[in-house]
């Protein structure tokens, strides 16, 4: 079975004091990562602390990332998507993995979001 994925609009923010927004909404979550619609491209491999919320809980999750794939303006590896880097997570807790499969999989094809 494929893994749930999401589009969602959410802010994430690419500091440890929370004071950059980095972007103002992903697309395409997963438990193991996310696209982030964004004109700042950072490089592959580029390492992240990343803090977001999931729709709905005031929960901030906090993890380290690392950027894995660039979808750069004038150069799209996936036509689908804008501009943006792919992201995955690095050290997300069960528990959290868990929260997120939970949200995707009571999300995916509704039309609530």
């Amino acid at each position: 079975m494929p893994e749930a994925r999401e589009n969602i609009q959410q802010a994430i923010y690419d500091s440890p004091y929370q004071q950059k927004l980095m972007t103002r909404y992903s697309v395409n979550m997963s438990t193991g990562g996310m696209f982030i619609e964004t004109q700042n491209i950072l490089p592959v491999n580029t390492s992240l602390e990343i803090k977001f919320k999931l729709p709905g809980n005031d929960t901030i999750i906090t993890c380290n990332a690392r950027v894995a794939w660039t979808n750069e303006p004038g150069h799209l590896k996936k036509h689908s998507l804008p501009p943006g880097i792919g992201i995955e997570f690095l050290d997300l807790s069960l528990e959290i993995m868990l929260a997120i499969r939970d949200y995707l999989e009571g999300n995916v094809g509704s039309d609530t979001h």
